[in-house]
């Protein structure tokens, strides 16, 4: 058997019920990706705001949000975006009314926090808001449909064991890239699918998601979530997505940081 494939009984047994984008683990690498494209002097002002000396400190913060949110439940819809079934293009009036918010009003509103003059402690909670949802965004199912609750309501097997399919991208996926985060960003960079535009604003990066969400490969479209079987063929088809949807979250959270420090003295 396979190393990852071995590993994955036990993920599915311990993961808990699909809520965060990618998972801890997930977003730990997000943020490590972050971490080596800031500029040192940009670095040296994340750890001044969080009050913290190290970059695996930044990369625990990265989760910070998603234990907020328990303690917080109003904060729940900023983490996705929900879009109709029939969409096939995100539309910010439509799927993400201002009274409601949503990672895309989100991500915007926190950096505009974040490079402001206000109370450290507002900066603080802002930079791990904006770390936490850049990440969530670029999590296809973040841009899943409303009536399935992203997926998190579709039941599926994978090699025998119970998910949702939403904790399939969580969790499974990340958790089944055997490399290291260094080994993964030299592979990405080698041979990245597609150009991607870092300076892209949210609403390409909800886009993007979207297109994945509704390719054949993701199986989300139309799977009636009566436990429907996924194997190693779905896991080498879509764990080279994951991990560049971290490695264009790493890139674009190191963008806005980097903007953002700007304003910090």
């Amino acid at each position: 058997m396979i190393p990852f494939i071995a590993a994955l009984a036990f993920i599915a047994a311990a993961a808990p019920s699909p809520a965060a984008a990618w998972g801890d683990v997930g977003h730990r690498r997000v943020c490590a990706v972050t971490w080596d494209h800031l500029t040192p002097d940009t670095r040296s002002k994340v750890l001044d705001i969080l009050d913290f000396k190290s970059r695996e400190d930044f990369e625990d913060s990265c989760n910070w949000a998603d234990a907020y949110r328990e303690g917080h439940r109003e904060t729940g819809p900023w983490h996705y975006i929900s879009v109709p079934k029939g969409a096939t293009e995100v539309i910010l009036a439509r799927d993400c009314p201002a009274e409601a918010s949503c990672a895309v009003r989100e991500i915007e509103r926190q950096f505009e926090i974040l490079k402001s003059n206000v109370p450290q402690s507002e900066r603080q909670m802002a930079l791990m808001f904006l770390a936490h949802f850049v990440g969530d965004l670029h999590q296809p199912l973040h841009t899943g449909f409303p009536d399935d609750r992203r997926g998190t309501q579709i039941k599926v097997k994978l090699f025998g064991e119970d998910w949702t399919m939403h904790g399939i991208w969580d969790y499974a996926l990340v958790d089944a890239e055997p490399m290291g985060i260094d080994e993964v960003g030299a592979r990405l960079r080698a041979n990245l699918r597609d150009p991607f535009d870092p300076e892209a604003p949210p609403i390409v990066w909800a886009n993007e998601s979207l297109t994945i969400l509704r390719a054949p490969a993701t199986a989300y479209v139309g799977n009636p979530g009566n436990g429907f079987e996924l194997d190693e063929i779905y896991i080498q088809q879509n764990r080279p997505v994951v991990v560049e949807r971290i490695h264009q979250a790493g890139v674009r959270l190191a963008v806005w940081l980097e903007r953002a420090m700007q304003h910090y003295p």
